[in-house]
């Protein structure tokens, strides 16, 4: 199988009606996985949101699970107050990183698109 250590990406996704962002990076390793890394932000990209449940309670609930979920897409992931970081199952290709950052984004998207007022404080 192919080496994914060529795989570099940067992702964001923004909710406006939600008041977060995303920021999720793919960043390749040379000596094993590429790694995996989410930190939220205010929409503007400058302002990182901790998960905690004084800056919003939906974000410290969603973290907890969507850090396990993760998993369905391929990386073994954990989070503290500021990311979630974790690492692609070794040997994976370019393309099954593709499709796992296709799934990350989609459950982040089914939970934040849903919102119609900020879910910051």
């Amino acid at each position: 199988m192919s080496n994914n250590s060529d795989v570099n990406l940067s992702l964001n996704l923004p909710f406006a009606a939600a008041g977060v962002a995303f920021n999720i990076s793919v960043e390749a390793a040379a000596d094993g996985p590429s790694k995996f890394g989410l930190k939220a932000t205010d929409l503007s990209g400058k302002n990182a949101l901790p998960f905690t449940v004084d800056v919003s309670p939906c974000l410290a609930d969603w973290v907890r699970g969507y850090s396990r979920w993760l998993v369905r897409a391929g990386v073994t992931a954990t989070h503290d107050t500021e990311s979630i970081s974790g690492t692609f199952r070794d040997g994976m290709t370019a393309e099954q990183i593709l499709l796992g950052m296709r799934e990350a984004c989609y459950m982040i998207r089914q939970r934040f698109e849903l919102y119609e007022e900020s879910v910051i404080f």
